[in-house]
């Protein structure tokens, strides 16, 4: 399994994914955070709570995922990409 994980990080809309799934799969209501504080808090309850953290890491194993393979790894061709494809 091998994935090319540099230029997922490069791209603007896998964050936009794996943050979005995050607060999803943690269900958080986003009036909750109302100070750095409470963000805080809310990390360390799903940190401290075995079925919310196994959620997060599935739903974030989802982002990675290419739909376009079989299983979890990237193809030959996207393994050689050196940065995400830009429309010119």
């Amino acid at each position: 399994m091998k994935v090319n994980i540099p230029v997922r990080m490069k791209n603007p809309w896998f964050w936009v994914g794996v943050v979005s799934v995050a607060i999803t799969a943690i269900g958080v209501d986003p009036m909750t955070f109302t100070s750095w504080a409470a963000v805080l808090d809310g990390i360390k309850a799903v940190l401290s709570n075995p079925v919310q953290l196994c959620t997060m890491a599935l739903a974030i194993l989802s982002v990675f995922i290419d739909p376009t393979t079989a299983g979890v790894g990237d193809s030959k061709t996207a393994l050689g990409y050196d940065r995400p494809n830009k429309e010119k």
